[in-house]
């Protein structure tokens, strides 16, 4: 990607974001617009029963520090969950490559999304296993949504590991 951060967030945009958490400048910030959050935890809340996911879209800034800016949210409504797991099966990620092909082929695929109903924010083993075997990039986030205690968190890359972060929410991109 070639761009910038200057060219994705203007001034005003800037002065009106709001940084949430802390952020590490020595590993990829988290940028998301307020509509695609807001979808992800709606669609969080639609099933406390058990776990749901889905996938970002958006695209990467090597800048100093890099960003990667979550512009939209495709959930994975043929995953298979359980109250204390999620599955993306083949049919999750066939959609997915449709998705992308035919309504955002300039976007990336920058990470994941999970729902842990009750259960808190945080990265199980298995959710560990996703992140480094299907999002090994460095600039793959991972966001985890506790619906029932309505808490959710980010996790990016930093140093070698797989970390919670800030993130910064704009209005729109």
């Amino acid at each position: 990607m070639t761009a910038s951060a200057d060219d994705i967030l203007s001034p005003s945009q800037l002065a009106a974001a709001r940084q949430v958490g802390t952020l590490y400048r020595s590993a990829a910030v988290v940028v998301i617009r307020e509509a695609v959050l807001e979808a992800i935890l709606d669609f969080s809340e639609q099933d406390l029963s058990r776990e749901r996911g889905g996938f970002l879209l958006g695209s990467v800034y090597n800048d100093a520090p890099q960003y990667v800016v979550a512009r939209h949210f495709h959930p994975a409504v043929e995953a298979q969950g359980s109250l204390a797991s999620l599955t993306f099966t083949h049919e999750s990620w066939s959609a997915l490559t449709r998705e992308i092909e035919t309504n955002f082929p300039s976007e990336s695929l920058i990470g994941w999304q999970h729902t842990h109903p009750g259960l808190g924010v945080f990265l199980s083993g298995y959710d560990l296993f996703i992140q480094r075997h299907f999002f090994a990039q460095a600039w793959q986030i991972a966001l985890v949504v506790d619906p029932r205690r309505q808490e959710f968190g980010f996790f990016h890359w930093r140093q070698g590991e797989v970390r919670d972060c800030g993130f910064i929410c704009v209005e729109d991109l």
